[in-house]
């Protein structure tokens, strides 16, 4: 999981560590389908990418947005970890509450569509951190050998309390493992993800099927900062200095 932003003496680092160092949850048999807005709203509220993110907001909104972006790639890996089927959906309307254990923070996720393509729409209150809403469609499912691929855009706003706010879009695609694979994690993520703020920065983030990542966030005409290595072995985001 994506689960660490660390400051460096030499430059600015957000790091989100191995993936596939870990799964959350267990695996499930066809028997036991995975709640996918009850996945989704767990995964929403681990915040602690938005907390740290807090910090960076003032004087430093390039490194805030990558952390940003590494709570939707946290929350992109957990909402598909385990899932090796079509996972159960809600009745259209209902509204799921989720309040976390470990926080003040609450989500709320209403299913809003079932076909072509399931639909949500969520909304995450964290006192004295941010508010985050958003929606997520499942667009389509397919098993190919062993493997189930699932792609699930999402759109993200996120309004800290001190007025910073920042938007991501992505465009990522899962695949789980039916079978246990010694060494490999049983959950991969990829695809794209567009980052913006009220900072004037903007983002692209890339990541490859292998678990390499790549992107940069830039000010203007000049490169901000870019992300660097493998979901497997820990992201970078490396701030350049002015």
């Amino acid at each position: 999981m994506l689960n660490n932003i660390l400051r460096k003496i030499i430059g600015v680092a957000v790091v989100a560590g191995g993936a596939a160092v870990a799964t959350a949850g267990a695996r499930y048999a066809g028997s036991k389908r995975i709640n996918a807005a009850q996945r989704l709203g767990e995964a929403l509220l681990d915040i602690s990418r938005l907390d740290e993110a807090s910090r960076y907001t003032e004087s430093e909104s390039e490194a805030a947005l990558a952390a940003c972006a590494a709570y939707l790639i946290n929350v992109a890996h957990q909402a598909a970890s385990g899932i090796t089927g079509p996972p159960a959906i809600d009745a259209m309307g209902f509204e799921r509450k989720i309040k976390s254990e470990r926080s003040d923070a609450t989500v709320t996720v209403i299913t809003t569509a079932h076909e072509p393509e399931a639909r949500w729409q969520f909304d995450v209150d964290a006192p004295g951190i941010a508010r985050i809403s958003g929606s997520r469609r499942l667009k389509s499912s397919r098993f190919t050998g062993p493997k189930v691929h699932m792609q699930t855009p999402d759109t993200i706003s996120i309004r800290f309390d001190n007025g910073y706010f920042a938007s991501i879009e992505s465009d990522l695609e899962f695949s789980g493992n039916l079978l246990a694979v010694p060494l490999k994690p049983s959950t991969q993520v990829f695809g794209s993800a567009s980052l913006s703020d009220n900072r004037g920065n903007v983002g692209r983030m890339k990541i490859d099927p292998n678990g390499e990542v790549t992107g940069t966030v830039t000010r203007g005409s000049e490169i901000a900062g870019r992300f660097e290595g493998t979901l497997g072995e820990g992201v970078t985001f490396r701030q350049y200095n002015a």
